[in-house]
């Protein structure tokens, strides 16, 4: 992961993993709107078909997060590898070298107007386009995933409404029975105990009706108890369904957040950097900058210290910086290490296989 030659198919491959859980959850969020709409039942197979659906989300959810948050940080290692050019930009050539046997004056000239002719701009594009790339993914994804976070959350609300009615009806209709349970006994005592039989034709016609109602009643608790259950069935498959697109939202924006920072902090020191080495006065700090990914973050404040604040018009612009667009190192290295930690802390697992180097793609 640490050169960009096969990062298009990484990307490609992240992106079909994008799509298909889209599919899904698109699928289930559909589901999840009719139920929450209309009187429709899942069968009990086709429950455990969505269930099935809904937990190959989360399974697809950790591969494209885990995917993604490698190919950011496989940026990072591609860009300590362009590193190399900057070691370049401090040494002399072969051809300086033997020039400097017969005049060292010549040899330094030679450095200083190759290193004032050399531009960074080649690989800053190739790292833009790719992040540029990596963001378009999650900001579409981020943008589906709050649409359908807002429909599945509303529909999971009127599901659990619907369950509060239906368990409203069971405890009123428990209530009637345990009701209609000393009326039945009453009045088969009363039948019991008397003697006229017009009475007793009377009590009798009352106890069939009471009997008829109570029968009705507990078919009426068994149909609604099914009910109940049913619901919270769905309660608790759905909510685990919105649970995870909100975490997916919280993930996307971790990502976003700590990609768009790596690119501006990526622009600033490309550009800084390069300035600086093209400065003869500025040629004792190049021996400092061996990386720019991840362990540039220490040496940077000291460069851009001594080289004072580097610009930026726009991301889009890339390399057509002007000094009324300056940027606050400071502010950056701020805001990179939020995003870092930010990022550490959601995808520490992701880090420490990649670190270790058995990193493997799901």
């Amino acid at each position: 992961m640490a050169t960009l030659q096969n990062f298009d198919a990484e990307i490609a491959k992240t992106k079909q993993v994008v799509e298909d859980m889209r599919s899904k959850i698109e699928q289930s969020g559909t589901v999840l709107d009719k139920i929450a709409t209309t009187d429709a039942k899942i069968g009990a197979s086709d429950f455990d078909i969505e269930n099935a659906r809904i937990q190959d989300v989360l399974k697809q959810q950790k591969v494209m997060e885990g995917n993604i948050a490698d190919l950011i940080i496989g940026l990072e290692d591609a860009t300590n590898v362009f590193g190399t050019e900057f070691e370049s930009m401090k040494s002399f050539t072969g051809w300086e070298t033997f020039v400097g046997i017969f005049s060292d004056s010549s040899k330094q000239r030679m450095r200083t107007d190759r290193v004032r002719n050399m531009s960074l701009a080649g690989n800053l594009q190739e790292l833009l386009v790719k992040s540029d790339t990596i963001v378009g993914i999650l900001k579409a994804q981020k943008q589906v995933l709050d649409e359908r976070y807002k429909t599945s959350e509303a529909s999971l609300s009127q599901v659990i409404e619907r369950r509060k009615v239906t368990m409203s009806n069971l405890e009123a209709t428990q209530k009637r029975i345990e009701e209609l349970n000393p009326l039945l006994l009453d009045i088969e005592n009363k039948i019991a105990a008397s003697t006229s039989q017009k009475e007793r034709t009377e009590l009798e016609s009352e106890r069939s009706k009471l009997a008829t109602e109570y029968n009705e009643k507990q078919a009426k608790e068994q149909e609604i108890l099914a009910e109940s259950q049913t619901l919270e069935r769905y309660t608790s498959m759905f909510q685990t369904f919105v649970d995870s697109l909100n975490n997916q939202i919280a993930a996307q924006a971790t990502l976003i957040n700590k990609l768009t920072i790596d690119t501006e902090q990526r622009i600033v020191l490309y550009k800084a950097l390069e300035d600086s080495l093209k400065t003869a006065a500025q040629q004792d700090v190049a021996h400092k900058i061996n990386t720019l990914g991840s362990k540039v973050d220490n040496t940077a404040e000291e460069t851009m210290a001594g080289i004072g604040a580097a610009a930026q018009k726009h991301i889009g612009d890339l390399l057509e910086l002007h000094e009324k667009n300056m940027v606050a190192t400071a502010d950056i290295q701020r805001r990179k290490k939020l995003a870092d930690d930010a990022f550490a802390r959601r995808f520490e697992d992701v880090l420490k296989k990649h670190n270790a180097s058995d990193y493997v793609q799901s």
